[in-house]
This record gives C-alpha cells, structure tokens and sequence, in this order.
C-alpha cells in the first residue's frame, strides 16, 4: 500500500481472478487496479488450486477455503454458481461452508478496513451482519441478474432487500437496472447511484486485422456457455442467414458446451461455427481484433462488459435489445434485436454481413464512444468518491 492511500476497503466477491488466466470476476480486478488512494482486501472463494500472488501492489486477496482443495468447485467457475449446482446438485452441501467462511474471513479483514464493499446481492446480504457489528459502512454493487432475480424468486428478493436497506450506498451498473431497483424497493432512491464499468486501454489500442479480399465474414462471441447467454438462439440465427460465406468463434466454457455442439450438428452449420474454448484474458484483445463483428445474444445482462470491450476494440455489435446496452448500441455502432428471436438475429446479421465499408465506419464510431468514456479510471475514481461519502456520512451517523 503506497503513501498516497487514505483508506482501506474490504472487498467481498463470489468471484475474482486467482490466477493469470482466470477470467472469473475480472472486471473486479481491473476497477480495483484502478485506485489510487485506496487498499484493498479482497475476500473471494477458494478454488481447487493454488492461487498466485496479487499483480496489484495496493490489492491483497484472502481466498475462503471451504473444502479439501480438490473440492473447491462451487464458485469461480463459467456462470457462476447457480449454473454449477444444476450440472453437479451434490455440490450444494458444500454452500454453507462457502457462506460461513466467506463471513469469517470478512470479519477478520474487517478489522483493519475503513469500509465494506460487496459485489453482487448475495455479498451484500453476508457483509451486512458484519458491516453492522463491525461498525463499518457498507457499499454493495449489484451486477448482472440482481435484480431481475429478485422479481421471481423470494431468496433472491429477500438477499436483495437485506444488501440494499443495509448498505449506506448502492451502485448499479447501468442507468436501467437502478431504475428498476427504484421501482421495486421504494425508499431507497437517495442511496441509489450509476457507475458504469470501464474498459481497460489495450482494447481501445489494439490494432484491427485487415480481412483477406473474398475471405468470410469472421463474427465473434465471448460468454459462459449458460442458458442466459442465449448461444442456442445465436447458433439458430446462424442457421437463418443467408449471407454467406460468414463464419462464428465462440469463446467461453460452461455446462451447456455439449449440448450447443450436439445443436450445431443438428442445424448442419458445422462448417460455420467454432468453439475456442476459454481464452486467457490477455488474449482476448487480439481476438476481438481479429473479428469483424461481434454478437451478444444475451436473455438477460446488466451492462454486458464484452460488448464494452467490442466496441472499444472497434467492432460494431449485433445485440440483443437489453436496458444495458442502451447509449451503447445505436445506428452508428451496430443492430439491436429482440431477445429470443434467432429469424431477427439472422436478418441483422445477414444485413451487417452485407455492407463491410459500413461495418468500418461503424467501428470507428464504436471506438470513439468507448474513448470519451473514460474506461476504468474513471469508474475508479468515481468509486472512490462515493467510497468517501460513505465513510464520511457513516461517521455522521454515529
């Protein structure tokens, strides 16, 4: 922890990067990275190997173990928790040692933090308890499905309703989920704040890779192999096109991978489709740069970060028609669909496939979106800022 550092935060997570190829929660780690007066400890689930040492000199990470090493595979993995424990039901016994080591390690790091910050809701219920006899203020982002869980499921409701009525300030990561928070918690409007995820530099530097005169249109998606991602709906479009030759990579893993490629047989496109497996983080730019257009077919997102990093890379997007991608995706940077309907899908891509000097001019005017935005940075630094008025206005309240 460097001199400039004024205060110490301690970080709750289901997941965080581990290792150098781990893709679990990075954006995590790329906002902390981007502090610059504050410490962090971050507390995360153990995984079934060895972490490595933090690159971040101002981040500490204390893994939660909760199972002989070998076990340690409920959390961390592609999608996150809910999707391992339908693949591998046994794996819920494991569930409240999770919990209960998490809160342990917690309250120990508590102990020389200023302030609890906990990701997602299920974070922000555990930290609660904690926040509360420890003292401390507790800040709590939601992310991804957050609250559109809690509108059809009681657990999901009730972890919610615990992070954000004890939480002194709540971030949401886009303007339309805090405003669908608002609607369903009312009461809780003055604590609400926007901030959006950034983008990390090498993506707006990367340089784009000139495709071959007659070669295909190469169209690229990044996402955990899960229902939510909506990769069967994308393999169906693939199947409605009628633009050829256009070929799709798909980079992720997840428990769907073998059903998706068991689809892709059925639709006859095998020769227009690749799965590439997971990629290390560092290798995502130099895919993304090797594309032409990239596609989101998402059922659900709450500000998707590949699209974020898409369009910094200089892509126009196909995507599907979510509340966080609104200000992203327009007429200038890509197409906006339907969820669900692989015909419209299809047609946008077949339309975006037909036309290579716009998808150029579309994606400089992606890139330069992402370029005014100021990336991490600035997400760091407005954390920071809400950070210091949660401490401030805690110490009021005293």
């Amino acid at each position: 922890m460097n001199e400039a550092v004024r205060r110490a935060v301690v970080a709750l997570t289901t997941s965080y990067p581990l290792r150098r190829t781990d893709w679990a929660g990075i954006f995590i780690q790329r906002l902390y990275a981007g502090f610059e007066h504050t410490g962090v400890i971050v507390v995360c689930p153990a995984v079934d190997r060895a972490p490595e040492p933090s690159e971040v000199p101002h981040v500490q990470v204390v893994a939660a173990r909760y199972a002989p090493t070998a076990w340690q595979t409920l959390a961390q993995r592609s999608g996150g928790v809910a999707p391992g424990l339908k693949k591998h039901p046994w794996r819920i016994a494991m569930l409240p040692g999770l919990l209960l080591s998490m809160a342990t390690q917690v309250w120990r790091a508590a102990r020389q933090g200023d302030l609890i910050h906990a990701n997602w809701a299920v974070c922000g219920a555990i930290a609660a308890p904690v926040a509360a006899v420890r003292g401390l203020p507790l800040v709590t982002t939601l992310r991804g499905d957050d609250v559109k869980r809690a509108g059809v499921s009681r657990i999901d409701r009730w972890l919610l309703e615990v992070a954000c009525r004890r939480s002194r300030v709540i971030v949401c990561v886009s303007d339309a989920m805090a405003a669908s928070l608002k609607a369903m918690l009312p009461g809780i409007e003055a604590k609400v704040h926007v901030v959006r995820n950034g983008v990390d530099d090498v993506f707006l530097a990367v340089p784009r890779e000139a495709r071959a005169e007659n070669a295909p249109v190469r169209i690229g998606a990044i996402g955990s192999l899960i229902p939510r991602k909506g990769f069967d709906v994308l393999l169906r479009a693939i199947h409605h096109m009628r633009h050829v030759p256009a070929e799709l990579t798909i980079v992720g893993a997840g428990p769907e991978k073998n059903a998706l490629m068991a689809q892709v047989v059925a639709l006859g496109v095998e020769e227009r489709v690749t799965f590439a497996g997971e990629l290390p983080p560092a290798d995502v730019p130099g895919f993304l740069a090797s594309l032409d257009i990239f596609v989101l077919s998402s059922r659900s997102e709450g500000r998707p970060n590949v699209v974020i990093e898409a369009l910094a890379a200089g892509l126009p997007v196909v995507s599907t028609d979510l509340p966080g991608v609104a200000g992203l995706i327009g007429d200038t940077t890509g197409w906006r669909v339907p969820t669900d309907d692989a015909v419209a899908l299809g047609a946008a891509l077949d339309d975006a496939c037909s036309d290579t000097d716009r998808l150029a001019r579309m994606g400089a005017s992606a890139r330069n979106l992402m370029l005014a935005d100021g990336g991490w940075r600035r997400a760091a630094a407005e954390y920071e800022a809400l950070f210091a008025h949660a401490i401030a206005t805690h110490e009021e309240t005293r």
